[in-house]
């Protein structure tokens, strides 16, 4: 199959239909979503969840390494009222990440608790769990949207980062079926300094144009299992190599450019929100300090206090936690080391918070 000539314009054509039939309040949701960004007017952020880090494999690059464990975790009582607080805020979306959400035992107890017909439900897997019946139990739970990790269309090179041999024929497999299901399906590509201009991301993007499929791009950050590893960032002719793939190619996006060829502000505590398995609200997966925690505080409040920093007020062109060195080395920096995640107020100086 082609890529789509308005592939942007097709992804919210399609999403709304369905949702119109399936979902009504979410697809009532959306249009007001849609209004308000018209009108340059704020809106909740979308909320990723990571109820749990117990995963089924042993990723090279697993961000949520370092995560200091704690006795007091989520509860999927804590997801309903998650979810409770969440329809209070006009919250569209929850992402469900982890580890791996199809290795936890309860994890239709979670689906359930984030009441699917009043919230657009995705799901950050890396597929190796996945069969044709799972795929339609997912579907019919609530589930609208796969996020499959795939870093490149190469069996050997992703099967190293996994360290498991044998994965890759089965997560393309499912990939496809999950599409052929009615799931949205967008695949996530890691890509570090030593592979951003290899021929397995060029094959990986010439397979999702054949596919008619979407391709989120994330940037190597320098935490979890890489905390430190300045080698593996990108420079700003790495950046500029990708941008210049997405405006010639639609399929292919990132946080900061959403849309073919256009870039927006970090979404970090702006348009998204990253909950840990222990409660904490980070500003993104992949920044790992925290402004506050669900057990402590309704999560309305503690985005507002966290939007007092002023490095999140949404005025960084460039991502946070990937791109900006002198965030990276004078605030990401200071965990390294500690137990993660550090309180916001450890790490921004007073004159650093707006009054």
């Amino acid at each position: 199959m082609p890529e789509t000539e308005n592939k942007d314009l097709q992804d919210r054509q399609q999403t709304r239909e369905r949702l119109r039939r399936e979902k009504p309040v979410v697809y009532d949701k959306l249009l007001k979503l849609d209004e308000r960004l018209q009108k340059g007017e704020a809106v909740a952020p979308v909320i990723e969840v990571a109820y749990s880090y117990d995963c089924n494999l042993s990723c090279q690059h697993c961000f949520a390494a370092r995560f200091e464990r704690r006795e007091r975790s989520l509860t999927v009582d804590d997801m309903r009222d998650l979810a409770a607080q969440a329809a209070a805020m006009d919250v569209y979306q929850f992402i469900l990440q982890g580890g791996e959400p199809l290795f936890w035992p309860d994890f239709d107890e979670v689906v359930a608790a984030l009441r699917p017909k009043e919230f657009y439900l995705g799901l950050v897997t890396n597929a190796t769990l996945l069969d044709q019946g799972k795929i339609q139990h997912l579907r019919a739970s609530g589930i609208d949207k796969l996020v499959i990790s795939l870093d490149a269309y190469d069996a050997e090179q992703y099967e190293k980062t996994r360290n498991r041999k044998g994965i890759f024929e089965h997560t393309v497999h499912m990939l496809l079926k999950a599409r052929e299901a009615g799931l949205r399906v967008i695949i996530n590509a890691l890509v570090t300094k030593q592979n951003v201009r290899s021929q397995a991301l060029l094959d990986l993007i010439a397979f999702v144009k054949q596919q008619d499929l979407i391709l989120y791009i994330n940037f190597a950050a320098p935490i979890g299992k890489w905390e430190g590893r300045y080698d593996l960032l990108l420079d700003e002719a790495d950046a500029d190599y990708i941008y210049d793939l997405n405006r010639r190619h639609q399929v292919i996006r990132r946080d900061i450019y959403p849309y073919r060829g256009k870039k927006v502000a970090c979404p970090a505590l702006q348009k998204v929100v990253y909950i840990t398995q222990y409660g904490d609200v980070l500003p993104c997966p992949f920044i790992h300090i925290s402004v506050g925690n669900i057990f402590e505080k309704p999560l309305a409040r503690i985005i507002g206090e966290g939007r007092r920093v002023k490095w999140f007020q949404g005025t960084s062109a460039v991502c946070l936690a990937c791109e900006d060195l002198n965030f990276i080395k004078k605030k990401i920096a200071r965990i390294y080391g500690r137990p993660s995640p550090l309180d916001m107020q450890e790490i921004f100086t007073h004159d650093e918070f707006d009054v």
